[in-house]
């Protein structure tokens, strides 16, 4: 049999990760000569320095694919891979091993993270340490979702901070003790929970929760977005709740929670006291996004009692700040975002984005998008064209290595996905005609904007 050594110049880590790749690019290429028999971009570009006949190695056993694709040095495929999925920092403890076999089936690059290593894997951040990029220094006095209003910004998360090494992966999880910068925070207990859910039958429940009036205009927003798309969505809006009601709602299954208002150590902030959501017996909510001051520590009770993932925060935010990351989010997960895409394009929207933090599955998705992928374009005008850069992000439906063809009137070929596809050039005309497809988010600029609100003519 064939006998590989994963013990390369690189190191054992860096060896697997290339192997895991070049195997699973070169079956993609090879699969286009019979399976699925379309133009391959990627095909088109490499076959003639790949040493290999497809046709051939299309009929010859997986065994032998593999040791003619580990024959293919990986320098020559590396700068025409699809970027990654995802990347997994990953604690070694008898406890992260039960996280292995969800990682294995999300083809998850899993890296180990020594406390030797901390300079350059996992940094360890002490718990009232500043990593936020922006000037906050002006937060004292500034309205913010924290039951404790009018004091500076801080953070109260009961473990010390770790910060994984960004790598080249579109999305990023920490799988061990201690709260990720940068990256989501994945638990056992919320893939075990997916596993536990049946299908929703019937609409997707939205349950918007505002419980401080001054916090109104999010409500407002975001009642508008959840369900402007033509699928069965079922939302309703709920204000002013007891610790009774919200109680009774986080035990119904529901497919998202949305919830504006304060959080504190004692849990979410209610007319007639504090829920802590540790006190609950279970929990029905799927998913959530709790845009309230400090909710990190509510969002992992959630998890706890049986919530598959959700967005929270680490530390106090301003309330402007969060009505344009709930605005944001809320777009994004209605578009088909799951919840770690959804904030790694969110994030940039606000000095407070990387206060915000996806715990659990971060793969959960409220709805399916409109195409095949959730996607988004990066537009500059170059004359009297336009320069799009088309990136696309993976779901559990449509994972990595499936094929993408965008829809530009030249353009004739398939991609491998995931991440940035291909910049396209194209006409006014072109670009308005794909902008009209689905309503999915582009940037101009800096500037988070929506497709089919776009006006070319002001670029």
């Amino acid at each position: 049999g064939l006998e590989y050594s994963l013990d390369g110049p690189a190191g054992f880590e860096a060896t697997v990760e290339r192997t895991l790749k070049r195997a699973f690019f070169l079956d993609c290429l090879t699969r286009t000569e019979g399976l699925y028999p379309v133009t391959l971009h990627e095909r088109s570009v490499l076959e003639s320095k790949l040493g290999l006949d497809l046709a051939e190695l299309y009929d010859r056993p997986l065994a032998a694919r593999l040791e003619a694709a580990l024959d293919v040095p990986f320098e020559t495929i590396e700068p025409h891979l699809p970027q990654w999925k995802l990347t997994a920092h990953v604690e070694p403890t008898p406890d992260s091993v039960e996280m292995l076999p969800f990682l294995v089936d999300d083809l998850a690059v899993v890296r180990c993270s020594e406390t030797a290593a901390a300079a350059d894997r996992a940094e360890t951040v002490p718990a009232d340490a500043d990593v936020r990029t922006a000037d906050r220094s002006d937060v004292a006095g500034a309205f913010t979702r924290s039951t404790s209003r009018g004091e500076p910004a801080r953070r109260t998360a009961r473990t010390g901070f770790v910060k994984p090494d960004s790598g080249a992966s579109l999305e990023r999880t920490w799988v061990g003790d201690g709260t990720p910068v940068g990256a989501s925070k994945a638990t056992v207990e919320a893939y075990r929970n997916r596993l536990d859910r049946t299908p929703t039958e019937g609409d997707i429940t939205v349950r918007v929760v505002c419980n401080d009036p001054e916090m109104d205009e999010e409500r407002g927003l975001v009642d508008t977005i959840y369900g402007d798309r033509d699928l069965p969505f079922d939302v309703a809006v709920e204000r002013d709740l007891t610790t009774r009601d919200l109680r009774a709602l986080l035990e119904k299954r529901t497919d998202l929670l949305h919830y504006v208002g304060h959080v504190d150590d004692g849990g979410f902030e209610c007319v007639d006291g504090t829920l802590d959501a540790a006190t609950l017996d279970s929990v029905g909510v799927d998913a959530f996004l709790l845009n309230a001051c400090q909710s990190y520590e509510q969002g992992m009770s959630l998890i706890r009692k049986g919530s598959i993932g959700g967005i929270v925060t680490l530390s106090d935010v301003l309330n402007a700040e969060a009505v344009t990351m709930g605005k944001t989010l809320a777009g994004l997960l209605n578009a088909g975002f799951p919840l770690r895409a959804a904030l790694e394009v969110a994030r940039d929207e606000s000095i407070v984005g990387d206060e915000y933090l996806v715990v659990g599955d971060g793969g959960f998705a409220l709805a399916q998008p409109a195409g095949s992928f959730p996607n988004l374009c990066r537009i500059e005008r170059t004359g009297e064209t336009f320069t799009v850069d088309y990136t696309i992000y993976l779901t559990s439906r449509q994972g990595i290595g499936s094929l993408v063809v965008p829809f530009f009137r030249e353009n004739d070929k398939y991609y491998v996905s995931s991440g940035l596809v291909g910049t396209f050039t194209v006409t006014k005309a072109d670009l308005q005609t794909f902008l009209e497809l689905e309503d999915a988010p582009v940037r101009i600029g800096s500037d988070l904007r929506w497709s089919q609100r776009l006006d070319l003519d002001t670029l």
